[in-house]
């Protein structure tokens, strides 16, 4: 029965979560398009709860030399099985993003995230939180090498701050790989680990 609660206590955790797609170069009329994974390490009041995984997918488009709109959709799955008792979790975050280059290395960001979680308990019954909140942030990135770029950004709302620190390495022409770290902070929760990637360019 430990591990069904503590499956519940990571879904209230992860619904907290903030993500964010990684930081690329876009100029006027390029799309990016990509795919990210991330591995978390969660703790929930304290209470280590394990790695859970992560999947998404988000879509760029610098509508101007200095506006880009996105979308992001990530969704994470969790679920443990203890005397006979199931609990499941899932969660999936949806961020629609304007940002503003205040220089090519630096971007400021707003937008809304939508977060849709669904928990169950084998007996108790299910649950489903769904809820709104406003996102502010903040992106740097500056170049590594020849192929290289490296960056970090901020995003935070009323649940929780999340930092990214990370690299994106030019494979081709249009399609970078991505490696980045990531450390969530939320009143209750904490999530931490290595996320990686593929972007690519239209």
């Amino acid at each position: 029965m430990k591990k069904c609660l503590l499956v519940v206590a990571a879904s209230l955790a992860l619904s907290g979560v903030a993500m964010a797609a990684p930081v690329t170069n876009i100029e006027k009329g390029e799309t990016n398009a990509g795919y990210i994974y991330w591995n978390p390490n969660v703790e929930y009041n304290s209470l280590d709860l394990g790695s859970a995984n992560a999947n998404g997918f988000f879509v760029e488009t610098a509508l101007s030399d200095k506006v880009i709109v996105g979308v992001e959709t990530i969704k994470g799955k969790k679920s443990a099985t203890d005397s006979g008792i199931t609990s499941s979790m899932d969660a999936r975050f949806t961020d629609v993003t304007l940002q503003y280059k205040l220089s090519d290395q630096v971007r400021l960001i707003a937008g809304n995230r939508n977060y849709d979680s669904n928990s169950s308990v084998t007996y108790l019954g299910s649950d489903n939180i769904s809820t709104n909140k406003f996102i502010t942030g903040l992106s740097a990135s500056t170049v590594l090498g020849e192929k290289m770029t490296g960056y970090a950004s901020v995003l935070t709302n009323s649940i929780g701050t999340d930092w990214q620190v990370g690299v994106n390495r030019n494979m081709t022409e249009n399609v970078d790989f991505n490696v980045n770290y990531r450390y969530y902070d939320g009143d209750t929760a904490t999530l931490k680990g290595i996320g990686a990637g593929l972007v690519c360019k239209f």
